[in-house]
């Protein structure tokens, strides 16, 4: 793979996650509002909502980064052998998917706590 190609699909899904992420916490926010301020006998609504944004953030985020990881094994030789593609290869990109997918359940799982109680 042209390492132009690699380094821009790379950025790309990077801006992905970014955009799933922020996506994610703003559907959260949204809904902390309709929690808060709305009107009563919506719960049903919202626990789908919430389920249905936590499954989002949790499985595109999640393939999002695993390309990045994937990416990672494409490395040219002559590349892979500079400090910057050492760093990048240093990265814990799995702990960065457990991180986010549970940080992204916590989220749902105590919005959902608020609707139900």
């Amino acid at each position: 793979m042209d390492p132009q190609l690699r380094s821009e699909i790379s950025m790309r899904r990077l801006d992905h996650y970014y955009d799933i992420m922020r996506t994610s916490i703003f559907a959260y926010v949204a809904i902390a509002a309709v929690i808060g301020f709305g009107a009563e006998g919506v719960a049903l609504p919202l626990i789908v909502l919430v389920l249905v944004i936590t499954t989002y953030g949790v499985l595109a985020g999640k393939t999002a980064l695993e390309d990045v990881e994937n990416l990672r094994g494409d490395m040219t030789e002559e590349f892979a052998q500079t400090s910057f593609a050492q760093g990048l290869k240093a990265r814990n990109l799995k702990g960065l998917i457990l991180t986010s997918n549970v940080l992204l359940s916590l989220i749902g799982l105590s919005e959902l706590i608020a609707i139900v109680f």
